[in-house]
């Protein structure tokens, strides 16, 4: 037996599509951790729920009930069937305490975090929709770790780009359809994939131009 199964054996829960793992002001104690699957986590902003991130394996999330002693930041939800090791406060404090790389870990992704919460700020100020939505994607692209021209499937809908960018999900549907037509996106599947993404980045970066400079152009 490996001992990624053991570790399963002992921490592992397998949680079902579309189930609510926890929801936003609940109190937390534990943490989790993606073996398999995909997991939306959403905060309810002005009664509207909005898509933060959708992680998948090897990502961790919950982790802020434990350090910080407070309610859940934020819901989250099984995209997909999941594979979860769910860590408690006691054992989390003791893999920190044994093992400094795991803190480590946790503080570069916290860090990780924090930046691409200043994106999404930043996209927010893009004033195009379609520029919007294209400099969104293409970040995806690049926390994918996708190569030039190659393709890419990232694990988000229409609706959770909607929901990440602050925009109608009709307008976003159009806007994606536009960029289907140019074969620049393929939804065929039902999750969005990315076609190429060095086309895609040429796209972003003449969008990006546009945005500052358009009174020029």
């Amino acid at each position: 037996m490996g001992a990624e199964q053991k570790l399963f054996e002992r921490y592992g829960r397998t949680i079902p599509a579309g189930t609510l793992i926890f929801r936003e002001n609940e109190p937390g104690q534990d943490m989790y951790i993606i073996q398999g699957g995909s997991v939306k986590i959403t905060k309810r902003v002005r009664d509207i729920e909005k898509t933060l991130v959708v992680l998948d394996k090897g990502e961790f999330f919950g982790e802020m009930s434990i350090l910080n002693d407070k309610p859940r930041s934020a819901s989250a939800y099984a995209v997909e069937d999941c594979d979860l090791l769910v860590i408690d406060r006691r054992t989390f404090e003791a893999m920190i305490k044994g093992n400094p790389e795991i803190a480590l870990r946790i503080i570069k992704k916290l860090a990780a975090r924090l930046q691409e919460a200043d994106h999404q700020i930043e996209n927010l100020m893009i004033k195009d929709n379609t520029g919007r939505v294209v400099n969104h994607i293409a970040r995806l692209v690049n926390t994918a770790g996708g190569a030039r021209g190659t393709m890419v499937e990232l694990g988000v809908t229409e609706e959770d780009i909607a929901n990440m960018v602050g925009i109608p999900r009709d307008q976003v549907e159009a806007i994606l359809a536009k960029l289907a037509k140019a074969k620049m996106v393929d939804l065929s599947t039902g999750r969005l994939v990315v076609a190429d993404a060095e086309q895609l980045g040429r796209f972003t970066r003449y969008l990006d131009m546009k945005d500052s400079f358009g009174e020029l152009m």
